[in-house]
Parts: C-alpha cells; structure tokens; sequence
C-alpha cells in the first residue's frame, strides 16, 4: 500500500514515510499547544481584561454579561487573497434585547487596547442580518462597513486568526439566545426583516 502511494505522488516510499511522520507529529504538537491553551483561557489575563473592559467603560458595565468575539474578512481575486480579523468586546444582557455595546479591540505587546465603544440598537443601526452565529451589524448610509459578531465558545491562541487565550462556553451559549432575540426586536423596530428589506 505504501508502495501504491509513493507511486502515485511520485516519490520513493522513504520519503512518503517521512512526510506522514512528520505531519503526524506536527499535528500532536499542535493538539498538546490547544489543549494547553485552552486549559490556560478558562480564567485567563485576557478574559479577566474583557470583562474589567465592559465593566469600566460602558454604563453599569457589571449588570451586563461580557465576551469576547471576532470577525473575519475575506478580499481579493483567483491570484490574489487577503484577510482582515477584526477584534470586539461585547456587553449584552439576556433580559434587555433591544440593545447591545460592542467595543472594537486590539492586542498590542500581549495587552488589549480598545476604541470608543458604540451601543448598537434600533436608533443606531439599518438593520441587522446574519445569525445567532454571527451577528451582521448594518448601519444606515454606509452599506461598505459591516461588523459581524461571532462569539465562539474556545478561543486559543492561533497566530493573527486569534490572539488570546479565552474559554466562554456559558457566555457563547447566552449570547446566541441573546442575539436570536436582538435582532428580531431591532429589525421589527426598524420595520424591516433580516436582510434590510420592508417588512410585509
């Protein structure tokens, strides 16, 4: 078998060995890297820092629950590809659905950085798409700029993709209820239906 394959990709059944022992390790390596950073996200600097964000910066911060989410943007042609990850802290609370804060983030030498936080609701928004998954932030005049908010339960360290070290299951599982019920009551506010389109 190892034969048939080495001929089929061209190479002598050495290097076809070596080759499959190579990517074998690499993938062990990284499992134990995930598995360690997972362990080290469930109370992590990073996730503490989300929450003293939220807490400090947005009015009665502490009543709202805090997350950590992420959006990724995908430009470019057949021969040409870029990718642009942007960063959010969001503060949301399961019992007031007509509103949410999200607040645009860096990470800069190991620390996150923030922006202005902005309130997203029927008064500030156009309308809002996507799904519980991914939440699409619409803002009225300007179609270009979109924020798209995904909160993933595990969050490890992965090069530019992810650059902390946070576990939120509890806060992932309440905000995909909380953003089922955010956007039926922005839109209906707003008259339209998910995709920014009249109401019938």
């Amino acid at each position: 078998m190892i034969q048939k394959m080495a001929d089929y990709l061209g190479v002598s059944p050495q290097v076809l060995l070596i080759g499959l022992a190579f990517f074998a390790v690499a993938f062990v390596i990284i499992f134990i890297k995930i598995s360690i950073d997972e362990k080290k996200g469930v109370n992590s600097q990073e996730k503490a820092e989300i929450r003293k964000l939220i807490d400090q910066i947005i009015p009665e911060g502490s009543q709202y629950m805090a997350a950590y989410a992420h959006s990724k943007e995908v430009y470019g042609s057949r021969t040409m590809r870029r990718e642009v990850y942007h960063y959010y802290a969001v503060g949301f609370r399961p019992d007031q659905t007509d509103h949410m804060w999200v607040v645009p983030i860096g990470v800069e030498g190991g620390k996150i950085v923030y922006t202005q936080p902005a309130r997203m609701s029927a008064d500030t928004l156009a309308f809002v798409g996507g799904n519980a998954y991914c939440v699409q932030l619409h803002f009225p005049n300007d179609k270009k700029n979109v924020w798209q908010i995904q909160v993933d339960a595990s969050n490890t360290k992965m090069g530019k993709e992810c650059q902390v070290n946070i576990q939120q299951p509890e806060e992932a599982a309440a905000f995909k209820t909380f953003a089922e019920a955010f956007q039926e009551q922005v839109n209906h506010a707003l008259g339209v239906n998910k995709k920014g389109r009249p109401e019938k």
